[in-house]
């Protein structure tokens, strides 16, 4: 499935029980990690699924963004906290997946 970059999970926005990420979804926990407007990141559940490419979905919610990466054969939930959702979500969506 996934596996933990040294160092990628520490700091003061992480905490929660689920350390393990796809590898698709650490493109996007690097780049809200250095994002000074979000101020917490909340790693989810890992769901398999068959087929597909990769996708990035990014919804706003009342404290920021519920944020999907997909994978060929996973899901992975992340959560944002931001003031400015709009302005952490166009940041994603700039990223590029293989």
């Amino acid at each position: 499935m996934g596996n933990k970059t040294r160092g990628l999970l520490s700091g003061p926005k992480f905490n929660g029980k689920h350390t393990t990420l796809i590898a698709a979804a650490e493109k996007v926990v690097k780049v809200l990690r250095d994002d000074s407007r979000v101020s917490k990141i909340v790693i989810g559940i890992i769901k398999t699924k068959r087929g597909g490419n990769y996708t990035l979905k990014a919804t706003p919610i009342m404290a920021g963004l519920r944020i999907a990466v997909s994978s060929p054969t996973n899901v992975q939930e992340l959560f944002a906290y931001t003031d400015d959702p709009t302005a952490v979500r166009s940041d994603l969506e700039a990223l590029t997946f293989p």
